[in-house]
């Protein structure tokens, strides 16, 4: 049987062309299920079809049997001036009784949990997107002491960044702000996992990137306690 220690659910905006980043960091006997809404570029249109989805998506894993539910796309919570799917997740979770967050929510609690307040904020996003990620952060009691962007246009074009990029970006914003208690990295498109060992040894600060988080937040709500190792101290937090 998959998922014979429990199963987590993951609704992603974009299509998913890497899901094996999940299974880098579950135990073995978790199972993940994944719900995709078609979003093909990061325009507020895309954005509204996807909000439109979601629900249903969601409600669709819940009858799969996963025991905790994440909704994906940070920019389906940081560029609506409201709550955006955040509402959505509280609604889901007093409907079907299963614990639904979502992703950037997820990173906010992994902050949090290390006792990150000063962050530096990597991600591949366009300025506009930027500028919702950074408002939700300081919103919600984080400072963001320097943002560094590969300000991509849409996910075709985060999917082809090199790995490198992301540990360039966050050396270079450490460089400028070596007071900084902790990087968030969002996005899965890009390739962040390989980055998360090496930024923590070399700058001796957490790192919490939206896979991590998120797989972080659903082994919680399954009460399992460990993870795959390798992949920050985060996961050792369990």
């Amino acid at each position: 049987m998959r998922g014979a220690r429990g199963q987590i659910g993951a609704v992603t905006p974009t299509y998913l062309d890497e899901a094996q980043d999940w299974f880098k960091i579950v135990p073995e006997g978790v199972n993940v299920i994944f719900a995709t809404l078609g979003v093909e570029e990061h325009t507020p249109q895309e954005f509204r079809k996807a909000q439109e989805v979601v629900g249903r998506a969601a409600r669709g894993l819940v009858k799969s049997g996963v025991g905790a539910l994440v909704l994906g796309g940070s920019p389906l919570v940081t560029s609506d001036q409201g709550e955006g799917t955040s509402s959505l997740a509280r609604d889901l979770e007093l409907e079907t009784g299963v614990p639904v967050t979502t992703g950037q929510e997820a990173a906010e609690s992994a902050l949090q949990v290390l006792r990150v307040k000063k962050l530096l904020l990597v991600t591949p996003y366009r300025e506009s997107l930027n500028d919702g990620m950074k408002r939700r952060l300081e919103k919600n009691g984080f400072e963001v002491l320097c943002l560094k962007s590969a300000l991509c246009p849409g996910p075709r074009e985060m999917a082809q960044l090199p790995p490198e990029l992301p540990l360039r970006l966050a050396k270079e914003a450490f460089r400028e702000r070596p007071d900084a208690e902790g990087i968030y990295i969002p996005n899965p498109k890009w390739q962040t996992l390989q980055a998360i060992a090496p930024l923590e040894a070399d700058l001796k600060i957490p790192v919490v990137t939206t896979v991590q988080a998120s797989a972080w937040w659903g082994l919680k709500m399954l009460e399992i306690k460990e993870a795959k190792p390798g992949y920050g101290k985060l996961l050792s937090l369990l």
